[in-house]
């Protein structure tokens, strides 16, 4: 085994995963019984099959349309948390069911991103490391299981709108940031600033 691989590989899925359980947890209190899990689980292997089965042929895709199709698809669910944030604060409601939807729909996108942000790490280091960086991932993934489900009743206490109006802020981020890289290089340093940005522009929005 290349300790090196595993160690990345174990690392950046870590990262990455954790934030798509901590949305799925806060979730999970809310609407109870399997579905934010089930939805959670099938957003990550949407990506990460797909990585270890045909990864290597991955890098021959035109990233640029990978990228325009990516920040359209979370500028979408961006506007549709933000939307969300703004009728519980204006005290507008909906129905439970479309609300439901809705709310699983965004679930299943934010742990298909964060799976795709760990997949654009994991995709370089397959090549030099198959069996090393399948293994560190399989562990984060279990690692990341075990603490959502230890952590669950602290991380639920979360308020749903106001992580609605903060994922928002993320994924307007994200999205502006692979739109631009589709223009000319930046740096992912700027992520920070866009979504300083964001919260303050969604702010300013949920006054209105």
């Amino acid at each position: 085994m290349n300790v090196g691989i595993f160690l990345a590989a174990l690392g950046v899925s870590m990262l990455e995963l954790s934030e798509a359980g901590a949305v799925t947890a806060v979730y999970q209190g809310i609407y109870k019984g399997i579905k934010p899990t089930l939805y959670a689980v099938a957003g990550v292997l949407l990506v990460l099959v797909p990585t270890f089965t045909v990864g290597r042929y991955i890098v021959y895709l035109p990233l640029d349309y990978v990228l325009a199709v990516s920040a359209v698809i979370l500028f979408y669910f961006g506007y549709r948390l933000l939307r969300s944030a703004r009728r519980y604060f204006k005290g507008i409601r909906r129905g439970n069911v479309e609300e439901e939807k809705s709310d699983l729909a965004v679930v299943f996108t934010v742990s298909a991103v964060e799976a795709f942000e760990a997949a654009l790490v994991l995709i370089a280091l397959i090549p030099k490391g198959y069996f090393s960086a399948l293994t560190g991932t399989l562990i984060a993934s279990i690692v990341v299981v075990a603490l959502t489900i230890a952590l669950k009743d602290q991380i639920s206490r979360i308020r749903l709108p106001h992580l609605k109006y903060v994922l928002s802020a993320l994924l307007f981020s994200l999205g502006t940031l692979w739109a631009v890289e589709i223009i000319m290089p930046i740096s992912d340093l700027f992520l920070l600033a866009f979504f300083f940005i964001y919260l303050a522009v969604n702010y300013g929005l949920l006054r209105i």
